[in-house]
């Protein structure tokens, strides 16, 4: 495999540490509901916000770069329903990975809470309102499992590249030079 047939160290680099931490992310959000009330379970929250709102910048930044610099090309042998069903999966994950950190900073501010990101704290974007928290709150659980279930998708399909199909597919955005 050349290198322009493999993603960039950037587009790497970016792919699998946001991947690590939007499993931590789903997984911290989902416990945190079982948390006692208290000084430990606000950390947790802050924290989870914090790391919600750089990854925001991240996708912001990680889009850039792929507009930049797009990535090497499917496989011509791949037909063209894959190819298409590979980039709407692509854009689903792009556009979730907007949505779901902009849901949680509007969620928090719409229930009177701010958004800091170590001591940087979000201009407020929405006044306090229960309802509209109550919706953000419901979109924030609900996008996020849309995430998981076209995360397992695209797990799924990079497997079958890698271990049915034994193309180039997974290879090309692994870490080192493969």
């Amino acid at each position: 495999m050349t290198v322009s047939e493999r993603y960039d160290p950037v587009a790497r680099a970016l792919h699998w540490g946001m991947a690590a931490t939007i499993m931590a992310l789903w997984v911290v959000g989902h416990m945190i509901d079982a948390l006692p009330k208290g000084t430990m379970r606000s950390e947790v929250i802050g924290l989870h916000k914090a790391i919600g709102v750089i990854m925001l910048v991240l996708a912001v930044g990680r889009l850039a770069w792929r507009v930049a610099r797009p990535q090497p090309p499917l496989p011509a042998t791949m037909p063209a329903g894959e190819q298409r069903l590979a980039k709407l999966g692509h854009m689903a994950l792009y556009a979730l990975m907007l949505a779901i950190p902009v849901d949680g900073i509007l969620m928090s501010q719409s229930g009177g809470r701010e958004v800091a990101v170590f001591g940087l704290t979000l201009p407020v974007m929405v006044a306090k309102d229960e309802a509209l928290r109550d919706l953000f709150r419901a979109g924030h659980g609900a996008l996020g499992w849309v995430l998981a279930v076209v995360l397992v998708g695209h797990v799924l399909a990079a497997l079958r590249h890698h271990l049915i199909l034994k193309d180039e597919v997974l290879r090309r955005m692994l870490p080192g030079n493969r």
